[in-house]
Protein backbone atom coordinates (compact mmCIF):
# COMPACT_ATOMS: atom_id res chain seq x y z
CA UNK A 1 0.00 0.00 0.00
CA UNK A 2 1.48 3.33 -1.00
CA UNK A 3 1.77 6.41 1.21
CA UNK A 4 -1.22 8.09 -0.39
CA UNK A 5 -3.52 5.17 0.45
CA UNK A 6 -2.16 5.02 4.00
CA UNK A 7 -2.96 8.72 4.37
CA UNK A 8 -6.51 8.13 3.04
CA UNK A 9 -7.00 5.32 5.57
CA UNK A 10 -5.82 7.72 8.30
CA UNK A 11 -8.28 10.35 7.07
CA UNK A 12 -11.02 7.72 7.23
CA UNK A 13 -10.09 6.94 10.84
CA UNK A 14 -10.05 10.65 11.74
CA UNK A 15 -13.44 11.23 10.09
CA UNK A 16 -14.89 8.26 11.99
CA UNK A 17 -13.65 9.76 15.27
CA UNK A 18 -14.99 13.25 14.53
CA UNK A 19 -18.35 11.88 13.34
CA UNK A 20 -18.81 10.07 16.66
CA UNK A 21 -19.12 13.33 18.53
CA UNK A 22 -21.81 14.78 16.27
CA UNK A 23 -24.80 13.05 17.82
CA UNK A 24 -28.32 13.13 19.15
CA UNK A 25 -28.08 11.21 22.46
CA UNK A 26 -31.02 8.79 22.17
CA UNK A 27 -30.89 5.73 24.41
CA UNK A 28 -29.86 3.01 24.01
CA UNK A 29 -28.83 3.84 20.41
CA UNK A 30 -27.56 7.40 19.84
CA UNK A 31 -27.92 8.90 16.39
CA UNK A 32 -24.48 9.96 15.16
CA UNK A 33 -22.89 11.15 11.95
CA UNK A 34 -20.88 7.89 11.79
CA UNK A 35 -23.17 6.12 9.30
CA UNK A 36 -22.72 9.03 6.89
CA UNK A 37 -18.93 8.57 6.98
CA UNK A 38 -19.28 4.77 6.73
CA UNK A 39 -21.43 5.28 3.63
CA UNK A 40 -19.36 8.05 2.03
CA UNK A 41 -15.80 6.77 2.43
CA UNK A 42 -16.20 3.44 0.53
CA UNK A 43 -18.07 5.28 -2.22
CA UNK A 44 -15.04 7.52 -2.66
CA UNK A 45 -12.00 5.41 -1.73
CA UNK A 46 -13.25 1.85 -2.25
CA UNK A 47 -13.21 -1.19 -0.01
CA UNK A 48 -9.57 -1.55 1.01
CA UNK A 49 -8.95 1.97 2.29
CA UNK A 50 -12.30 2.21 4.06
CA UNK A 51 -12.00 -1.20 5.77
CA UNK A 52 -8.49 -0.36 6.98
CA UNK A 53 -9.60 3.07 8.24
CA UNK A 54 -12.67 1.72 10.04
CA UNK A 55 -10.64 -1.18 11.48
CA UNK A 56 -8.08 1.30 12.85
CA UNK A 57 -10.93 3.31 14.38
CA UNK A 58 -12.24 0.19 16.12
CA UNK A 59 -8.76 -0.76 17.37
CA UNK A 60 -8.16 2.74 18.77
CA UNK A 61 -11.48 2.62 20.60
CA UNK A 62 -10.92 -0.87 21.99
CA UNK A 63 -7.44 0.15 23.15
CA UNK A 64 -9.09 2.73 25.37
CA UNK A 65 -9.22 5.99 23.43
CA UNK A 66 -12.68 7.56 23.95
CA UNK A 67 -13.58 7.54 20.26
CA UNK A 68 -16.88 5.67 20.50
CA UNK A 69 -20.21 7.37 21.25
CA UNK A 70 -19.98 6.34 24.92
CA UNK A 71 -16.21 6.14 25.49
CA UNK A 72 -13.80 3.36 24.66
CA UNK A 73 -11.87 0.39 26.02
CA UNK A 74 -12.20 -3.37 25.89
CA UNK A 75 -15.30 -3.15 28.08
CA UNK A 76 -17.04 -1.59 25.08
CA UNK A 77 -17.67 -5.18 23.93
CA UNK A 78 -20.28 -5.12 26.69
CA UNK A 79 -22.06 -2.00 25.41
CA UNK A 80 -25.44 -2.61 23.74
CA UNK A 81 -24.34 -0.65 20.64
CA UNK A 82 -21.14 -2.59 19.93
CA UNK A 83 -22.85 -4.54 17.13
CA UNK A 84 -23.33 -1.35 15.15
CA UNK A 85 -19.59 -0.65 15.31
CA UNK A 86 -18.82 -4.12 13.96
CA UNK A 87 -21.48 -3.52 11.32
CA UNK A 88 -19.59 -0.42 10.15
CA UNK A 89 -16.62 -2.59 9.21
CA UNK A 90 -18.68 -5.12 7.26
CA UNK A 91 -20.86 -2.46 5.62
CA UNK A 92 -17.86 -0.90 3.88
CA UNK A 93 -17.45 -4.01 1.72
CA UNK A 94 -20.70 -4.01 -0.29
CA UNK A 95 -20.76 -0.21 -0.38
CA UNK A 96 -17.30 -0.01 -1.93
CA UNK A 97 -17.76 -2.99 -4.25
CA UNK A 98 -21.08 -1.88 -5.71
CA UNK A 99 -19.99 1.75 -5.99
CA UNK A 100 -17.08 0.52 -8.08
CA UNK A 101 -18.97 -2.07 -10.16
CA UNK A 102 -22.15 -0.12 -10.94
CA UNK A 103 -21.42 3.40 -12.15
CA UNK A 104 -23.10 6.48 -10.74
CA UNK A 105 -25.78 7.04 -8.15
CA UNK A 106 -27.44 3.63 -8.61
CA UNK A 107 -24.45 1.51 -7.57
CA UNK A 108 -23.67 3.73 -4.62
CA UNK A 109 -27.30 3.73 -3.49
CA UNK A 110 -27.71 -0.06 -3.74
CA UNK A 111 -24.36 -0.68 -2.02
CA UNK A 112 -25.21 1.87 0.67
CA UNK A 113 -28.61 0.32 1.29
CA UNK A 114 -27.04 -3.14 1.66
CA UNK A 115 -24.39 -1.63 3.94
CA UNK A 116 -27.02 0.02 6.13
CA UNK A 117 -28.92 -3.25 6.36
CA UNK A 118 -25.74 -5.02 7.51
CA UNK A 119 -25.16 -2.36 10.15
CA UNK A 120 -28.72 -2.68 11.38
CA UNK A 121 -28.81 -6.48 11.35
CA UNK A 122 -25.63 -6.75 13.43
CA UNK A 123 -26.60 -3.77 15.58
CA UNK A 124 -30.13 -4.88 16.43
CA UNK A 125 -29.16 -8.50 17.05
CA UNK A 126 -26.35 -7.49 19.40
CA UNK A 127 -28.57 -4.89 21.08
CA UNK A 128 -31.19 -7.57 21.75
CA UNK A 129 -28.57 -10.10 22.91
CA UNK A 130 -26.74 -7.59 25.11
CA UNK A 131 -29.74 -6.26 26.98
CA UNK A 132 -31.31 -9.69 27.49
CA UNK A 133 -28.26 -11.82 28.24
CA UNK A 134 -25.47 -9.50 29.38
CA UNK A 135 -27.54 -6.94 31.26
CA UNK A 136 -30.18 -9.54 32.22
CA UNK A 137 -33.09 -7.22 31.44
CA UNK A 138 -36.21 -8.05 29.51
CA UNK A 139 -36.05 -6.56 26.03
CA UNK A 140 -38.20 -7.96 23.24
CA UNK A 141 -37.00 -8.30 19.68
CA UNK A 142 -39.77 -5.95 18.58
CA UNK A 143 -38.50 -3.31 21.03
CA UNK A 144 -34.95 -3.83 19.75
CA UNK A 145 -36.22 -3.36 16.19
CA UNK A 146 -38.13 -0.23 17.17
CA UNK A 147 -35.32 1.58 19.04
CA UNK A 148 -32.44 0.08 17.07
CA UNK A 149 -33.79 0.20 13.52
CA UNK A 150 -37.14 1.89 12.96
CA UNK A 151 -36.41 5.11 14.86
CA UNK A 152 -32.91 5.82 13.49
CA UNK A 153 -33.34 4.43 9.96
CA UNK A 154 -34.99 7.56 8.55
CA UNK A 155 -31.99 9.65 9.57
CA UNK A 156 -29.61 7.13 8.02
CA UNK A 157 -31.62 6.92 4.81
CA UNK A 158 -31.22 10.69 4.42
CA UNK A 159 -27.47 10.28 5.11
CA UNK A 160 -27.38 7.63 2.35
CA UNK A 161 -28.94 9.98 -0.20
CA UNK A 162 -26.54 12.78 0.76
CA UNK A 163 -23.52 10.42 0.65
CA UNK A 164 -24.50 9.30 -2.86
CA UNK A 165 -24.85 12.89 -4.06
CA UNK A 166 -21.61 14.07 -2.43
CA UNK A 167 -19.59 11.09 -3.67
CA UNK A 168 -20.86 11.64 -7.23
CA UNK A 169 -19.45 15.18 -7.07
CA UNK A 170 -16.01 13.98 -5.97
CA UNK A 171 -13.75 12.68 -8.72
CA UNK A 172 -11.33 10.31 -7.06
CA UNK A 173 -9.21 7.89 -9.00
CA UNK A 174 -8.34 4.79 -7.02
Amino acid sequence: MDNKKIAYAGITTALMIVSTFIKIPFQPVPITLQPFIVLLIPMIFGVKISVIGIFLYLILGLLGLPVFANGGGLSYFLQPTFGYLVGFLFAAIPIGLLAQKIEGFKGKFIGGLIGLLLIYILGVLYLYYNINFIQNKTFTLSTALKVGFILPFGFDFIKLIIACIVSNKINFYR
